[in-house]
Formats: structure tokens, sequence, C-alpha cells
């Protein structure tokens, strides 16, 4: 699931992380849960760790933690990162945490006094951990690397060697190949890079430069993971560009006889997964399928009447079980799965990308790949899929202030006992998560309220980072202050990634109808609070000039100038919940 943000200003602030980064429902919570309730706003946050800064901002700072005397501390009860909204104490002795309250002592090599008078210390300025709400750690400055794999998987069947996929296919490789080595700079330097063709058995290339040509290996008995050789299966792209050259431009005539037998779209995913296992790295798995996906029994397309009412709707996009176990090896490996698919056939079924969109992959599909435009497309979506810059291995933690909790995690990745501690394949700039939070005690008004995100990865060159942003928000028990700080943008996307995770398990309906209550009890909550002026029935009524992020164009329920379309008398309520899915955005 992605996020698109309208233009921002920029972030002057270094105290919070810009946000890019975080970007909260309302940028004032209630302080007490009876509060929160009764307004029946969610309090949450759209959060894309690895946002790109915008033009005129500055890029994160790194630090180390092997540098000598450096500050970057935790707590020693919750393990949060060091951030500007901890306090120190006793002369800077102790600092003291705002998530779980814990007092932790301060190793003599890291410490510094704080000014006379505050609780802030002497070096916050020259600190990035002490000064900025959002900065990088490098973790592994030093060890050895874990440089990522690229493993590319195409379709070699009758189907694909008769409609002409299969040389385009190669062809746009090769190309893409050859660019990416003249344009690659350092973040590619130590990219490697295998190939795998398959269609009812597996061939293996061993692309060792050491060799004289490349070998092809056969695996027919494919119902057992082995690999007799795994040597020379991954080489850096810089060692074996020539050889990877020879392979893409010899499969078209090796396969030009290929038999009439279906290509297994299993093969590659599994297959691919074993030899990053082997290779002990992480990386991307990008298969190139032409036969029609057969991965699930159901054919929608065959006219079945009620299909589409009945419960069976939701086993379309509702993932096996063996996808769910498979994305956990993923999760744990770092391994994410692309797939281009060129099948000009219409296919009724079960949704092909289940395993790709658990490890934070995507799916491609080009009806006439010989046309100009599906070729261009192809060539930005290759491109878009190997530069852009991904984390793997990815483990984000969740902090908020004593006396909220992290009540759940909406986007895609397999869920966890903890909602707080999200665990996923990969992750790029494009990836945002919803995080929704709940009182279980009164909050501080001085205090205010902290969010913090520490997303710790595997950068493409290899190095183990952690990323920490942090966000200070105000709070309050007067409910006008959360709705006039509400911003309508992120609560929009907020309702649509909490939607789409539940209408996988749960009638269409009924999310419309909890939806429809929820806005309507929020209206009122508003209306009660903040509105100066009364109304009659049928009157509509404005969003206030104040107040630019009432959860108005939230689901359709104020128009694009400010007038509310909330339904008249006359019209159903199902009409109105229809204007939810209108205004959502596609790629939210």
């Amino acid at each position: 699931l992605f996020l698109y943000l309208s233009p921002l200003h920029v972030t002057l602030s270094p105290g919070s992380a810009s946000p890019r980064f975080i970007r909260c429902t309302s940028y004032s919570f209630p302080s007490e849960g009876g509060a929160a309730q009764r307004c029946h706003l969610p309090l949450g946050a759209i959060i894309t760790p690895l946002a790109q800064p915008g033009a005129g901002e500055r890029p994160l700072v790194q630090v180390s933690r092997s540098e000598e005397g450096a500050c970057v501390l935790c707590c020693g009860g919750c393990a949060a990162q060091m951030c500007p909204s901890f306090t120190w104490q006793d002369c800077g002795q102790r600092f003291h945490c705002p998530f779980c309250g814990h007092v932790t002592e301060v190793p003599w090599q890291c410490y510094q006094p704080t000014a006379r008078g505050r609780t802030r210390r002497v070096d916050a300025e020259q600190r990035a951990e002490l000064s900025h709400g959002s900065y990088e750690i490098l973790e592994t400055q030093g060890q050895q690397r874990e440089c990522p794999a690229l493993l590319l998987a195409v379709d070699v069947s009758s189907q694909a060697v008769r409609g002409g996929q299969l040389t385009h296919i190669c062809q746009q490789l090769r190309s893409f190949l050859d660019s990416l080595q003249r344009d690659s700079g350092s973040d590619q330097s130590q990219l490697r890079v295998g190939v795998v063709t398959y269609h009812s058995s597996l061939h293996l290339y061993n692309l060792n430069p050491a060799l004289s040509r490349p070998h092809m290996l056969v695996i027919t008995q494919t119902e057992e993971l082995e690999l007799p050789v795994w040597e020379g299966l991954l080489v850096p792209l810089r060692d074996c560009r020539t050889a990877i050259d020879k392979v893409l431009q010899q499969i078209p005539s090796l396969f030009s006889e290929a038999e009439d037998s279906p290509a297994s779209q299993e093969l590659p995913v599994h297959y691919g997964l074993h030899i990053l296992k082997v290779a002990g790295c992480p990386g991307k798995v990008l298969f190139f399928h032409t036969a029609p996906p057969s991965d699930g029994s159901l054919n929608c397309s065959s006219g079945s009447s009620g299909f589409f009412s009945s419960s069976k709707e939701k086993s379309l996009f509702q993932p096996p079980e063996h996808c769910v176990a498979l994305a956990q090896e993923c999760v744990a490996q770092g391994c994410s799965f692309h797939l281009f698919l060129f099948s000009q056939q219409a296919v009724g079924g079960a949704w092909p990308g289940h395993t790709p969109y658990l490890t934070g992959g995507g799916v491609y599909s080009y009806g006439c790949l010989q046309g100009q435009v599906d070729s261009e497309q192809f060539h930005s979506d290759l491109r878009r899929c190997v530069d852009t810059e991904t984390g793997y291995r990815v483990e984000m933690q969740v902090s908020v202030s004593k006396g909220l909790r992290v009540s759940g995690c909406f986007g895609a990745f397999t869920p966890g006992p903890d909602p707080a501690h999200i665990r996923l394949a990969t992750i790029d700039w494009h990836t945002a998560l919803a995080v929704q939070f709940t009182h279980h005690s009164p909050l501080d008004e001085e205090r205010g309220v902290v969010i913090q995100v520490a997303l710790s990865y595997t950068s493409s060159l290899g190095e183990r980072r952690t990323r920490v942003h942090s966000l200070s928000l105000r709070c309050s028990r007067h409910l006008v202050d959360t709705f006039r700080n509400c911003q309508a943008e992120t609560l929009l996307t907020f309702y649509c990634k909490r939607v789409y995770c539940a209408v996988l398990t749960r009638p269409l309906q009924d999310l419309r109808d909890e939806l429809l209550t929820e806005l309507t009890a929020m209206l009122t909550c508003y209306r009660q609070h903040c509105s100066t002026t009364a109304l009659t029935h049928g009157q509509c009524e404005s969003r206030p000039c104040a107040a630019p992020g009432c959860p108005g164009p939230c689901s359709g329920v104020w128009g694009r100038r400010g007038a509310a379309v909330w339904p008249w008398p006359s019209q159903p309520a199902s009409d109105a919940v229809s204007a939810v899915h209108s205004w959502s955005c596609p790629r939210a």
C-alpha cells in the first residue's frame, strides 16, 4: 500500500520528524481515554520510514555506535532509541524515558553534564540523537556485509516461445543489465545476479567467471528442494556481465522446441528462496511468467450467479496457509518476490499476488508486450523495481508515550502477536503503514505525546542500519483542539488501510455500516464541541476555516470546497457509503 501526500512545507524544526516520515490523524491527542472514545476520531499515524527528503530538506545525519564517546544510548526498560524527548537528571548522570518512565544510568564513557538549570546536555547541538527528530545509526561498521542478490527467473514454456514473449523478455533484460552496469554507482557495485529458467523443470546457470562458458544444470525432480551445486549461481554483476549476456542471448534458441507442458509458478518461488538461503544473503526474486496463473481453484469468470454476493467473494483475496507460511520464511531471509505477468488470456480465480504482496514485492501485468507502450512500461517497472533503495530483513518497533499503547497496525505484512513490533521482508520509500493508538491511562498535558519509530534493516550496501524517527505532539482535555488539529488526508489514508485489511475477513456491507456509524458519531461529536451555530434538519454545515483537517474529506463526507455532502433524508445510507470508495485513492 502506498501513500501520496500533498505538497508539504519544508520542515525546519530538527527536534521532530518530518511529516514525510510520520503523519498523524490529529496533532493534539485527547488527554483522557473517555474523551477519545466520545470523539470517535481514530488516533493513529501513517508511517513511511524510508521516505525521501523533499527539496530544501537536509538528508538524515548518520551516527555510529562504534565511535569513541558516542552517545547513542537506549532505554534500559523498553529499549527505545535516544531522542530529544528524553530528559536528563542529576547533572546528566541519568535520563528519563517518556515511553515507559524508566530511569537509566549513563555509562561514564558517554557522560556529559547538563546546562545549569536545564534538562538538556551541553553537547546536545553537536549530537544528532540529542537534537534531531530523525537520524540513522550504523550498526555494522567495519563488519562483514551481507550484500543483497538479484535472481531473474524466466518462464520458457511453449506458450512463452510461441507468443514471442520469451525473446522480448531476454532482449529487455540484456538491455536493462547493460544500462544498470553503465549507470551503477556504489549502491549497485556489490549486487550479485543470477539467472534461472523454468517450465515443468528447473534450469540453473553457473556464471562463475573462472569458467570458459556458463554451465546449465537441469533439475527434473522438483519435489525436494536440493541444489547439487550453488557456487556460481549468484555472482557480482561486474564479474559476470559477459556470461549473463551470453545466457540471455541463447535462451530463446535453447528452448525454441519446448514441449507443450504447463509452467509451474511455484518453482521459481520455492527455489528462489532456497538459493538465497544457501547463499546466506537477502535479495529480490523477479520472475517473468507467461502462462496463466494456476494457483487458485476458483473461477469467477464462469458466470456463477450470486458469486460476488456470497462469502466466496472474500476467498479470492484471502492468502492460503501455504502462502502465509512462505511469506514468513521470506521475512526471516529478507527475500521479496516481484511477479511480471505476460498472460494475454483473461484469467478468473484466486489472485496470484499473495506472496509478492506479503513480502514487499509487486505484481506487474502486461497485455501485448510487443507494443511500444507495454515495452516502455515494462522497462520502467523493471528499473524501478531494481533501482529503488530497499531495506532487507526489516524490524520496526513503534513506541508511544506512557498512557498510550499500539492497538493495531495495517499494511502489507504478515501480522504478529505484538502490533508494536513489525517484521517485513523488504521495505522501500513507497511503503507506508498505518498505526492506531489507544488510551490505557490519562496523559500528562505538560509532557504531551511522543511517538517513535525505530526501523532496523539491511541496506543495499549490506550494512545493518537503524533509522529513528521521533515526533512530539500536544495533548489536551478539550476535544475542540483534537478536531482543530486533525489532518484530512492522513485520516482518509488511515481509513483506507484499515478497511482494506478488514475486507479480507469481514463482509463488505458490515464494514460499510460500521464506517458510516463511526463517521456519523464523529460528526455529531464535532457539532457538539466545535460548532458555534445551531442547525436545522436538512441544513448543510460548512467546514470552519480554522479546521482544514476536520473529518470532512475522509470517506467523501465533505465536498472538495468544504460543503457537506451528508445524505439527505431521501438518500439511502448505502449511496452515501459508496462515496467512500469513490474518494479512495487507488494506491492508498
